[in-house]
């Protein structure tokens, strides 16, 4: 039984090759499609196209009208070459008209060993025979995973800002000469750090399997948040024009950071550990900042910050309960970055500077004092704060304190 395809006034290269393959395409080979075309040098072109698709084709007597026909009979060859496409699942989700990224693992496992060769696939597509082999260095899934991770993904597109609109700069003007020195000194300080929380998961980006779509979302969402952290510090560091330094031990501090090449430690020193202490850092900034602009500038990398240490505990959390032994490997990647940086004997004299003249708002020796007070008791707060995330983490109280301690004094 043949089905009647009328092609009408189509022609090859005017649409009818399309037409064609989406009626061909359902076929089984060996099932036969009638082509009815009004042009006889139509009807002569549908032979040779019919060949080159691996298809047979044979005239059939005009009809009634005179039109032309062409029977073609499926060919056993595929246009694609690759399994078949399963059948439809089901349709994604909406809530509330919107479709959230989790919703893509609804009929879609995350799986547990992606193939380290498979390609740029997305996700519930067939792959094709033929491609290049790739060769993904993070293709297991727990050494990555974190539940939330798509959630996570999905917070930070929904929360960007504009580091050239979203802050009140003309608000930044007239402050004195002293406390514009140390409102730029930390926002040097700041910057410079934030280079090592864009470039350490960008680093991470490119080894990601595409087999979790999420994580490559996350990483790069992680890393469009640092490049915008390190626009906003540097505007405001250089708004004035007043310079600053970058400090050597924070350097020093950074490169360590940067050596370490295991994902889960590399979350562990700079999501949980270091962008965790920063978190109080950005608040206490915020808290005393001498202008809106900083103030502005301080809380919205607050607020970006939050999820990516979100992301570091969840990680870290998971892949304990997992493997509880890898609690060694983490614990040795903190010592290793410690070892490295046993000259460091404190923050830098310039960072606490200016963070107590932010915090006096003066330099009367009374508000001095209270200055100083205010930074001994962020200290304090961030030793506490660690330790609550590290046992958030999974790590024991007596572990937590032995990382706390060996973080490095340049905070990040």
């Amino acid at each position: 039984m043949s089905r009647r395809l009328d092609t009408e006034a189509l022609i090859f290269g005017g649409g009818l090759e399309v037409l064609l393959n989406a009626e061909l395409e359902p076929l089984q080979a060996g099932e036969r499609l009638t082509v009815v075309t009004g042009a006889k040098a139509t009807a002569l072109e549908i032979h040779s196209w019919a060949r080159s698709g691996g298809h047979t084709a044979s005239d059939e007597p005009a009809d009634a009208d005179g039109r032309f026909l062409v029977e073609i009979e499926r060919g056993p060859h595929a246009r694609v070459l690759g399994d078949p496409l399963p059948p439809p699942s089901d349709a994604l989700r909406l809530r509330d008209g919107q479709l959230h990224t989790s919703e893509l693992r609804a009929s879609h496992d995350v799986p547990e060993h992606a193939a380290i060769t498979g390609g740029f696939a997305p996700l519930g597509a067939v792959p094709e025979r033929g491609a290049p082999e790739f060769d993904w260095a993070l293709s297991e899934r727990d050494a990555i995973w974190a539940d939330d991770v798509a959630e996570l993904a999905e917070q930070g597109t929904a929360a960007q800002w504009d580091a050239s609109k979203d802050i009140p700069w003309e608000q930044a003007a007239g402050l004195p000469d002293f406390m514009e020195r140390a409102v730029c000194q930390v926002m040097t300080f700041i910057a410079q750090n934030e280079y090592a929380a864009l470039y350490v998961p960008a680093s991470f980006l490119s080894d990601i399997n595409p087999a979790f779509p999420e994580m490559a979302m996350w990483l790069a969402g992680h890393v469009h948040d640092e490049a915008r952290h390190i626009e906003v510090f540097t505007k405001r560091a250089l708004l004035s024009g007043q310079p600053s330094y970058a400090l050597a031990s924070t350097e020093l501090s950074l490169h360590s950071l940067i050596e370490e090449r295991d994902f889960s430690g590399s979350a562990l020193l700079l999501n949980v550990l270091g962008e965790g202490t920063f978190l109080d850092l950005l608040k206490f900034v915020a808290l005393h900042a001498p202008d809106p602009a900083t103030e502005a500038a301080a809380s919205l990398a607050h607020r970006d910050e939050v999820r990516h240490v979100h992301f570091g505990i969840s990680h870290i959390r998971r892949r304990l309960e997992l493997e509880p032994e890898l609690q060694g490997e983490l614990v040795a990647a903190a010592e290793r970055r410690a070892s490295r940086l046993t000259q460091m004997s404190g923050l830098s004299p310039l960072l606490t500077e200016g963070l107590t003249v932010m915090a006096a708002g003066s330099l009367a020796p009374a508000d001095l004092a209270r200055g100083a007070q205010a930074v001994h008791g962020l200290m304090a707060t961030m030793e506490d704060n660690r330790l609550r995330r590290l046992r958030s983490a999974g790590f024991d109280a007596k572990t937590a304190q032995h990382l706390s301690d060996l973080h490095t004094p340049n905070l990040m």
